[in-house]
């Protein structure tokens, strides 16, 4: 009876221990890429220095979440939940008449930002945990006359930590999926500059 007893007590102990794996998969929500599905919109930097490119912002919408700054009239870098850096080099360049096309590779990081950024501090975008890391391709087409440009960007996810956001666990994308940014951005003419310049961007998913 004493062994009956046992093994009993035993199943019904692997049992709590299968439901309790599954309640916590089943807590965290997976915000998916979707092809040609919007997921997010950025505000950003950038600071080049010879072939290294150094960009940082946060994020302005995502897709699946309906509040990601902690104040409901402030909405700018100071109170974004999540900011973003790229780290990239360019490998080629080409330059002609008034236009220029520069190519990079490099990675972009995704961050649950804990504390204000600020724009005078690029270090302050990379202050978070980081929730997304994707390799980066980007190409990038530059007015010489009017200092704008427009570049088309392909990343692909690496990397996704769990994170929680209001009380809910959440994970931004899947590892292996992709999705493409568009910048439209204006370049910094001011001697000596601060910054390199600035964009704006819209990520689309990608099959």
């Amino acid at each position: 009876m004493e062994m009956r007893a046992k093994q009993i007590l035993g199943m019904l102990m692997a049992t709590l221990v299968l439901a309790c794996g599954t309640m916590t998969a089943q807590d965290v929500t997976t915000l998916p890429i979707k092809e040609e599905q919007h997921l997010y919109e950025m505000v950003a930097e950038f600071i080049n220095n010879g072939a290294a490119n150094h960009q940082f912002g946060y994020l302005a919408d995502v897709a699946g979440l309906n509040s990601i700054f902690s104040s409901t009239t402030t909405k700018n870098e100071t109170t974004a939940s999540f900011t973003f850096v790229v780290d990239a080099r360019a490998f080629q360049v080409f330059n002609h008449g008034g236009v220029r096309i520069t190519d990079r590779i490099g990675t972009c990081t995704i961050y649950l930002n804990n504390g204000p950024s600020d724009f005078n501090n690029p270090a302050s975008f990379s202050q978070g945990t980081p929730i997304q890391v994707s390799t980066y391709r980007q190409t990038v087409l530059v007015n010489t006359q009017t200092n704008t440009f427009t570049s088309s960007n392909t990343h692909t996810i690496t990397d996704v930590a769990t994170f929680n956001l209001n009380g809910v666990n959440y994970r931004l994308g899947q590892v292996g999926k992709q999705f493409r940014s568009t910048y439209l951005g204006v370049v910094n003419v001011n001697q000596p500059p601060l910054v390199t310049g600035w964009f704006a961007a819209e990520t689309i998913g990608m099959k």
